[in-house]
């Protein structure tokens, strides 16, 4: 293992000077499981040590040797000769062994071994405590919690609890390592609290050995609750950005809020700063805000056109000063009112774009429903009040958004708007009344704006023949009136070459310029101005059936198979009334003629896992069997959740009956038909083919796939797209060490999109056609090497959109892990260099260059040091 680590020495002698201020921090450096909002704190024995283990030294003490002697004047037995003192799960060996019973103490001497259900120690000579658990011992070895963290010291005075001072000695999570571990933590003196937190005097940070850093002083974690200091930093290099390096601090308020600040420089661009704060005042009460502010006095007009990728966006200013506010809230003021909002307000168009940095924690982007900020287009913000009754709701809500395409002065606004919608059971359940209402008021700067009020009123009659047939009837009507005034907008789209003059013009270049990427809104010369409406009615009905198999299916976890073939046909009918006289604002503002039949089927196929057999406990168990953690052992915070590869599978769940069924997959094939109007390009009342499959059998693989194909004059796919994430069998289960923001396990992920140019914009361009594949995959070539790729590329337009590559050095055990990965983007248009080193147990500095196994579930969401668990 030394000989290993030694070509590898420089590389961590150049990084551990910069991730050493991490290390130097009490802040927790790993992703410590969050504690619930508002907890109360845990209740101790007045003693500090955990009643079960206390229960377990109030047990009998149990000694056996080859010669026992007694000392009658000071009530000591002193036994010789493979001496073995057992109490409860405890088993203490040693060539000799005295026992004062009157002191409720022990003197071991000799070939000590002490096997504990928390610890496991080695020494030449002990004294312990059996009623306070404490003991010190001389020339000590420990092994903690399954065999990861591992002490040694030339004295090791264990206290209560799982607290030990350590003389002259090292710590390490490098516990299954023979001889001299990867890197361990020397000091003359240390204080270890298992659980908590360690500190060191006279320290030095060691690698193979070799002492690289010397510190007077240091505090390290030995997977420790949050509370502040320094986080983790992310540094890269970067052909755009320069060298960047973000390094955040951790502030742990109380516990039911907390905050994070970081200090980022990109050398090429900018200097700033990003602030979080998060607070929970119950389970479904939340605030989380996150603001960032940047010079970028540091960039040359050079770079910043080289990294404007799209140049016919209404403003690709770029300010010197930038900054971007992102924030989610909700708070029930009573069991029924809630107040909510969410936000993303920023400087300039680019902004969201141009940063890779967007938020201080990855679950703040899951809840807002986002992604990938980069890529959006609209800043949206919504803010208002929600309130529930019976079968109904009553919303009051206000949505502004920040247009990052089209001129600002055309963004359409929606303040205010209140919704009302709800459910009225009719005649005992043998019908329902369902009411939509909405009046809003929209607004722009520039175009025609005003009120509008909406009503949606229908009544449903579902039936049911048996168990052979299902179906409905309803009918209803739409009414909508306006209020409106001002110009409408004009769109010139894709692939046209406005001719108007740069005066009379918002389009790239002021007109005469062709429109590549985006369409361009100018204003018309006609406006809908005054009062009008319009009045709609409709009506739809439905029937479906279910035709399903049992097979009995004798495999693996598998008891049984279910196949369901599922046809339904619906028809909707929706007569033709003129509307081009109307605003438009969205989609309530037309209601299309319709005479269509739709109709298609859905086949399912569902599994009976069997009941899982009970688990066997026996009481004759030695206390070394009793304590000896298995293999697949992953009990506790020291530990990742392990990936898993049984055979269960990962679609939807029924439990009935105390059986329980879960589907393997399903696919649906569906068309359209209007007698009467047309549906597609050409005329046509036939629309297009639409097939979606999703098979999800086991946890080794998942497949999403959907196809549109358009049987028009044999016209072909229109459109497509597919996913497949495969865990290989010979995937490792993952570490029993925590291993931070490391990836774990090998995976295959692989993605094609299709989109036919007739099918995207008119008139179609090469430039606006879709097809792209991607993919992802890591594997461990052996024990000490893996490899990741992630190319991307767009096969419309004959180029890369991205490829990562990265390879990762670590520990046979996973006590550490250095990874290096290469981005080359086009947009934006740089290479990146990334690095990230993690130390099992402690966590991981720097930025993760592959991101996370697709069947790995601990930490998609949530924050990594935040209250909030759920988002």
């Amino acid at each position: 293992m030394v000989c290993f680590l030694k070509p590898a020495l420089k590389i961590f002698a150049i990084t551990i000077a910069i991730v050493w201020a991490a290390l130097l921090s009490p802040a927790v450096t790993h992703a410590a499981d969050p504690p619930p909002a508002a907890a109360t704190p845990a209740k101790k024995n007045s003693g500090g040590i955990p009643n079960p283990v206390r229960t377990e030294h109030e047990e009998p003490v149990n000694v056996t040797g080859q010669e026992t002697i007694y000392d009658s004047k000071t009530d000591t037995f002193v036994v010789k000769g493979d001496a073995v003192m057992t109490q409860g799960g405890s088993v203490l060996k040693a060539d000799e062994i005295d026992i004062m019973r009157r002191d409720h103490k022990a003197r071991a001497i000799g070939h000590v071994h002490l096997i504990d259900p928390e610890v496991e120690m080695w020494a030449t000579e002990g004294s312990i405590d059996m009623i306070n658990e404490t003991m010190v011992l001389q020339n000590a070895k420990i092994l903690a919690k399954q065999n990861i963290y591992h002490l040694e010291g030339k004295q090791v005075i264990k206290q209560q609890g799982q607290t030990y001072e350590v003389k002259n000695g090292f710590f390490t999570t490098c516990g299954c390592e023979k001889g001299t571990p990867s890197w361990s933590i020397n000091a003359q003196h240390m204080v270890v609290n298992m659980g908590h937190t360690g500190t060191a005097t006279n320290a030095t940070f060691n690698v193979a050995g070799y002492p690289v850093i010397p510190t007077p002083y240091l505090v390290f974690p030995a997977d420790t609750d949050r509370h502040s200091g320094l986080l983790s930093g992310r540094e890269g290099q970067s052909g755009l950005r320069g060298f960047q390096w973000l390094q955040p601090y951790y502030i742990a308020i109380n516990k039911s809020s907390d905050a994070t600040a970081a200090f980022d420089i990109e050398t090429s661009q900018r200097v700033g700063g990003l602030a979080e704060y998060r607070l929970v005042n119950g389970k479904d009460d939340y605030l989380w805000a996150d603001g960032a502010f940047y010079n970028e006095s540091l960039r040359s007009n050079a770079n910043r056109q080289n990294d404007i990728i799209d140049g016919q966006i209404a403003d690709p200013h770029i300010p010197v000063d930038r900054y971007g506010f992102i924030a989610m809230t909700r708070q029930h003021i009573t069991d029924d009112l809630i107040a909510y909002g969410d936000t993303v307000s920023v400087s300039d168009s680019l902004y969201l774009r141009e940063m890779d940095v967007w938020t201080l924690s990855r679950g703040f982007i899951y809840g807002l429903g986002a992604t990938n900020f980069g890529s959006t287009t609209n800043a949206p913000s919504d803010f208002g009040l929600l309130y529930q009754f019976n079968d109904a709701y009553a919303r009051m809500q206000g949505t502004w958004n920040q247009d990052l395409i089209q001129p600002q002065q055309f963004a359409l606004q929606r303040l205010p708007d209140l919704t009302v919608s709800g459910r009225k059971e009719l005649f005992n359940n043998l019908m329902f009344a369902d009411y939509d209402a909405e009046a809003v008021n929209f607004y722009r700067y520039q175009g025609i704006d005003g009120g509008r009020f909406s009503a949606n009123p229908r009544v449903t009659l579902p039936w049911r023949l048996g168990d052979y047939l299902n179906g409905y009837g309803m009918v209803g009507a739409q009414a909508v009136g306006y209020d409106t005034t001002g110009r409408n907008i004009r769109i010139l789209p894709v692939g046209t070459t406005p001719a108007v003059s740069a005066a009379n013009s918002t389009c790239p270049g002021g007109g005469g310029v062709q429109l590549t990427f985006n369409n361009c809104a100018t204003l018309s010369p006609f406006s809908n101005g005054g009062t009008t409406g319009r009045l709609i009615p409709y009506a739809k009905t439905g029937i479906s059936t279910v035709l399903d198999r049992v097979y009995d299916f004798q495999w693996k976890s598998i008891e049984k198979l279910k196949n369901t073939i599922e046809p339904f046909a619906n028809y909707a009918y929706v007569p033709r009334i003129y509307q081009g006289n109307l605003p438009l604002f969205d989609q309530t503002d037309r209601l299309n003629a319709r005479n269509l039949i739709t109709y298609g089927f859905t086949t399912r196929l569902f599994a009976k896992l069997k009941a899982e057999a009970p688990e066997e406990t026996t009481t004759d168990a030695t206390p070394t069997e009793a304590i000896t953690p298995t293999g697949d052992s992953n009990v506790g915070p020291f530990h990742e959740d392990a990936l898993s590869n049984s055979l269960a599978p990962r679609g939807g769940s029924i439990t009935r009956n105390g059986d329980h069924s879960t589907e393997l997959g399903s696919l649906t094939v569906q068309q359209a038909y209007d007698v009467s109007n047309e549906i597609a390009p050409g005329g046509s009342k036939v629309s297009d083919v639409e097939g979606l499959l999703n098979i999800y059998a086991t946890q080794l693989a998942t497949l999403g796939a959907q196809l549109d194909y358009n049987p028009r004059a044999h016209s072909g796919i229109t459109f497509a797209n597919a996913s497949l994430a495969i865990q290989p069998p010979w995937s490792t289960k993952g570490s029993q060490i925590y291993l931070g923001k490391a990836l774990q396990g090998s995976f295959i992920e692989f993605a094609y999109n299709y989109a036919s140019r007739n099918a995207t914009v008119f008139p179609a361009t090469n430039r606006n056609a879709a097809q792209f594949v991607s993919g992802r995959a890591y594997t461990d070539v052996f024990d000490r090497l893996g490899i990741y790729i992630a190319p991307s590329y767009d096969l419309a337009d004959n180029r890369n959109l991205s490829t990562e590559y990265g390879m990762r050095l670590k520990s046979p055990c996973d006590c550490w892990a250095a990874d290096l990965g290469i981005i080359d983007s086009t947009n934006p248009n740089e290479v990146q260099v990334q690095f990230q080193l993690t130390l099992g147990g402690l966590g991981s500095v720097g930025r993760s260059p592959f991101g996370r196994n697709p069947f790995q579930t601990r930490g998609l969401v949530g924050s990594p040091t935040g209250v909030l668990p759920n988002y």
